[in-house]
């Protein structure tokens, strides 16, 4: 095996530790909120540099009622971090 190809399948090898890692993760970990709400919508915990995680929390609460979310409101870190979320 080559030098490149064995560079390769360590890469390879990482990255799918990291991803799987991560989706192992729970919220105190590399990033997971938690939405609390009902088929109408809810609210997300929102962190400074985590509106992709938010985002992802809104979208799948919202998904089990075959619905999207859409953002209604936030609160900034600072103040409490907080998203809020219709269902639509």
């Amino acid at each position: 095996m080559s030098t490149r190809r064995a560079s390769r399948m360590r890469l390879v090898a990482g990255i799918a530790l990291l991803a799987v890692a991560g989706a192992c993760a729970g919220p105190g970990g590399m990033g997971g909120a938690d939405a609390t709400g009902d088929e109408r919508g809810g609210k997300v915990p929102y962190a400074e540099g985590k509106m992709p995680v938010a985002m992802n929390a809104a979208q799948m609460h919202c998904g089990k009622f075959g619905k999207k979310a859409q953002i209604t409101q936030m609160v900034p870190a600072s103040q409490g971090g907080q998203i809020g979320f219709e269902c639509r």
